[in-house]
């Protein structure tokens, strides 16, 4: 799973690329982790370019939230593609992190 990483003041901005399935989404578990675990709590992970997610990267975006949110902080969705906003609005974890249509609200949101 490629991916980018940067920082924008406080929050990490975390680009996606490509499917997560259930090869990737140990990976992107693991990763969400150790950024939470280093002190990043807030979390912007930007979708545009993933094509799809399993419910095997719906457990590794809760699993990261949890205790992100036990921090003060959040993981927030943006720009997700039509399936994958399908996807997490079917299981309604589209309320759970919030989507935006750019980083920018993604961080400006309350």
């Amino acid at each position: 799973m490629a991916h980018e990483v940067e920082q924008r003041g406080d929050v990490l901005l975390v680009t996606l690329h490509g499917g997560i399935g259930e090869i990737e989404a140990p990976q992107l578990e693991r990763e969400l982790r150790s950024f939470i675990e280093r002190g990043s709590v807030k979390l912007v992970l930007d979708l545009a370019d993933v094509s799809f997610v399993t419910s095997s990267a719906l457990v590794a975006l809760m699993v990261a939230d949890k205790p992100a949110k036990q921090r003060q902080g959040y993981v927030r969705i943006v720009r997700p593609q039509p399936l994958v906003r399908q996807v997490l609005e079917t299981t309604r974890l589209a309320t759970r992190f919030g989507l935006y249509l750019s980083v920018e609200a993604a961080i400006a949101a309350p």
